[in-house]
């Protein structure tokens, strides 16, 4: 694992020095520092630039851990900022802007610690320049993972998990519970038959795209009273659009099933960082719901890589995500061949690019002549719908 620097902040000695020893055992080549004051806490990033995660305490005696991490915010953008807190009541309504990465509990396990750790350590292993993760750091319109789609990650992680288990997690959330049977009975999962109950949604579609699925519809939520309901509605049929198209492309190009429901969930949930660039700049939410294209925001699909890294998500999405508007851009044979599809697909449907252009391009870039067959003998009219 990468090795990772965390500065903890807590007025509790004891409780620090728990929490020091739970991340050495766990991680034994992290660097962890330590303050219980916040002169020494803020002396501790100054004389420590590259720290990668920051936790503080929640209930501090002359400032609470929300006001260091909004400070953190302005001055040290970089680092993952997570809240220590024994009272998830209140810290887990949200401040506008949104100032935690990541929710520690009190009593912390192992697994809490584990869990945290490693999305630091894979979100550092991730291609952003410094001066991105930065900028990253610095947004705060963007939610905390929602503590179902949390327990649904643990639910599908797990070696032993049943249907029931998804369903009744899943079915705790009546809005998405209908949106996702919506989308089970789309164009976009091509199923020949209607889907009739959540359980039927939940086999037929697998636990990849279930989950993609299940967290864009989550976002759509959080964002309900942020934008216009048909901006975030339009944008996940775009995403919802791109994503059938993608999966059933590579179907076409005959892409295995485990490497087509990949494929759709990076599709799917390159719509979070769009969603979340249109919640930071209401302006630009309102040009789009007057029509006008926003696909070619700055950096969304970093935005994405970097907040469902944060959200635990497989770091091969994460890169994905980063490096699709590349046609060559991963070193890894299998995994470039799947960013190759993206980039096709992407390029038909976002730039208006001709089959005939890309086909002249994938040649002369040496791509595996099945994809450029493939691209030629597609049916894309389907798909062109208007952006």
């Amino acid at each position: 694992m990468t090795s990772v620097t965390v500065v903890l902040l807590d007025d509790d000695a004891l409780l620090l020095k728990a929490l020091q020893r739970t991340i050495i055992r766990t991680f034994p080549n992290t660097i962890v520092l330590v303050a219980n004051e916040l002169d020494e806490f803020w002396q501790l990033l100054q004389d420590n630039p590259d720290v990668d995660l920051v936790i503080s305490d929640y209930l501090m005696p002359h400032m609470n851990g929300l006001d260091v991490l909004e400070l953190c915010v302005a001055r040290y953008p970089y680092p993952v900022r997570a809240l220590l807190t024994g009272d998830m009541t209140n810290t887990t309504i949200m401040r506008q802007p949104n100032l935690v990465h990541a929710y520690l509990s009190k009593p912390f396990s192992g697994a809490d610690i584990t869990n945290l750790l490693n999305n630091v350590a894979e979100l550092k292993s991730l291609p952003f320049e410094k001066h991105v993760r930065r900028q990253l750091g610095a947004m705060m319109s963007f939610p905390v993972c929602p503590i179902f789609l949390q327990k649904l990650q643990i639910v599908l992680s797990s070696d032993d998990y049943n249907l029931h288990q998804i369903t009744t997690i899943v079915s705790q959330e009546p809005v998405i519970t209908a949106k996702l049977l919506q989308i089970a009975n789309s164009a976009y999962l091509g199923f020949q038959r209607q889907t009739s109950s959540i359980d039927e949604a939940v086999s037929r579609i697998g636990s990849t795209m279930l989950l993609a699925i299940v967290t864009s519809l989550a976002m759509s939520q959080a964002v309900g009273n942020v934008l216009p309901t048909r901006v975030h509605e339009r944008q996940l049929e775009i995403a919802s659009n791109y994503a059938g198209c993608v999966k059933t492309f590579a179907e076409h190009a005959g892409f295995n099933r485990k490497n087509q429901e990949l494929l759709f969930s990076v599709a799917i949930l390159s719509f979070v960082g769009k969603v979340i660039l249109l919640c930071g700049d209401q302006s630009l939410a309102q040009s789009y719901d007057e029509g006008i294209n926003t696909d070619d925001l700055a950096h969304y699909q970093s935005v994405s890589a970097y907040v469902m890294k944060l959200w635990g998500y497989d770091s091969r999405i994460c890169t994905l995500l980063m490096s699709c508007n590349d046609l060559n851009g991963i070193k890894e044979a299998k995994l470039n061949e799947i960013n190759q599809l993206l980039y096709i697909v992407r390029k038909i449907l976002f730039s208006a690019c001709s089959v005939d252009n890309l086909q002249v391009l994938l040649t002369d870039k040496n791509v595996d002549i099945n994809l450029t067959q493939a691209l030629a003998s597609f049916d894309w009219k389907t798909y062109l719908i208007s952006y």
